[in-house]
């Protein structure tokens, strides 16, 4: 009789047991679907996001080329208009701030840290481009006022200053096609 009752004990034990271990991993797989799902959500936000920007800087590396060309090829006909990318990267800082990097894999967050580094030198190149620019549009009529030159030599003058933003544009060009090799590159990799 004692042996009967010790083993019903054991089950019973062992019944607990095995009902609090299949509850802990039923929750722990049920926390880690929510989880994926929430990583899933803020991917999604940030392949939005690149998608946007993709187009941006194709449109802005188009422009920037042709305004390159002219500046090399006719820089005293070349009307200097800055038209910067203006490239997004709210989704990249939210999920950043939700430590997506602790669930996605090493290579794609790698790839997207380096896309959205480049998006920021590329921002801080059109912040000084941009202050740059109104610096010259303000002060340079003011380089020939008062000075008794020729038109030829005033000539060469506007197109020094306009070939001296040739390096400004290639800067672009060169970030803005970095940028559009690794935005098809992310996009084929979600």
């Amino acid at each position: 009789m004692s042996n009967i009752k010790w083993t019903n004990h054991l089950i019973e034990f062992f019944t607990v047991v095995l009902g609090i271990l299949l509850a802990f991993g039923l929750n722990t797989y049920y926390n880690n679907r929510l989880e994926q799902e929430r990583v899933s959500h803020y991917l999604e936000g940030v392949k939005l996001e690149i998608e946007e920007n993709a187009k941006e800087v194709s449109q802005k590396l188009e422009y920037h080329n042709k305004i390159r060309s002219e500046l090399v090829e006719t820089p005293l006909k070349v009307n200097l208009q800055l038209r910067a990318s203006r490239v997004k990267d709210f989704a990249w800082q939210i999920a950043q701030e939700n430590a997506i990097s602790q669930h996605i894999s090493y290579d794609v967050y790698k790839k997207l840290a380096e896309i959205y580094s480049i998006q920021s030198t590329l921002n801080q190149n059109a912040k000084e481009a941009g202050n740059m620019m109104s610096h010259m549009n303000v002060l340079s009529p003011f380089y020939v006022i008062g000075v008794d030159v020729s038109e030829e030599e005033e000539e060469k003058f506007l197109k020094r200053i306009k070939q001296g933003w040739i390096p400004i544009f290639e800067d672009f060009i060169y970030y803005e096609s970095q940028l559009d090799t690794l935005y098809i590159e992310a996009i084929n990799s979600f």
